[in-house]
């Protein structure tokens, strides 16, 4: 289950990285600043999957705050990741020039 989750946020950042295109941030400040949240909205998002499996919640309740909560931070993340990934390739073009 963990596998398929994050190939399917990975999938969701792809396709969100594609639908978003020349709207992504330009200066590799803001994307490194989106990695950043990315991370911090990752880690409150494990915080919050702690606090609720302490109540003793039903498993499918669980499944529910994973699907709402963790899902969407993952995914952030993973296409923070991606816009990281461009900025890197973009430096190494400039670094051959």
């Amino acid at each position: 289950m963990t596998l398929g989750l994050v190939v399917g946020a990975f999938l969701l950042a792809a396709w969100v990285d594609d639908r978003v295109g020349d709207a992504r941030p330009e200066s590799p400040k803001r994307r490194i600043g989106h990695v950043l949240v990315g991370l911090g909205v990752l880690e409150a998002s494990v915080g919050v999957l702690y606090l609720v499996n302490s109540t003793g919640i039903p498993q499918v309740a669980f499944m529910a705050v994973v699907l709402g909560v963790f899902l969407p931070a993952l995914t952030y993340s993973l296409l923070t990741a991606l816009w990281l990934v461009r900025t890197l390739v973009e430096i190494a073009r400039l670094a051959r020039h």
